[in-house]
């Protein structure tokens, strides 16, 4: 419900869907690596291959930590616990490519260094413009003298 319209605005047409409902007795079929929702009308079984292994994790890492930032620091802190030598190569995945992880703090301070630096230029733009206005009359009445 909440993740589907922003691919749609974030993706728009290169982001293909079917919508349709599965009834009972019916299978689909959803390959490797296209983006997936579902929403359960009832009960069901879900028989999946959306997991990560020793063959496919350099990609699944590489895109979750790009276009799951949040839940990459989440993936991470559960391979750590559970498998720390994906953990390991994840880490060296980030060092390889200078990747760096989402870290909300941080975030929260460049959002803030950014609202900062916006606020001043608009501060020094509105002085500047006040200045050269007056920098203007004073021209015009030493004219008019």
């Amino acid at each position: 419900m909440n993740i589907v319209p922003r691919m749609k605005e974030k993706y728009g047409n290169m982001l293909n869907d079917i919508i349709f409902i599965q009834n009972p007795g019916e299978t689909v079929f959803i390959p490797g690596g296209w983006w997936h929702a579902v929403m359960n009308l009832d009960d069901t079984i879900a028989v999946t291959q959306n997991y990560c292994n020793s063959v496919n994790f350099d990609k699944v890492w590489k895109s979750v930590r790009k276009d799951r930032k949040k839940m990459s620091v989440h993936f991470l802190k559960k391979l750590e616990k559970f498998k720390p030598e994906f953990a390991d190569r994840a880490k060296e995945l980030n060092n390889l490519d200078n990747f760096t992880k989402y870290d909300k703090n941080s975030m929260l301070s460049k959002k803030r260094k950014k609202d900062k630096k916006s606020s001043k230029s608009r501060s020094n733009s509105s002085s500047s413009s006040s200045s050269s206005s007056s920098s203007s009359s004073s021209s015009s009445s030493s004219r008019s003298k």
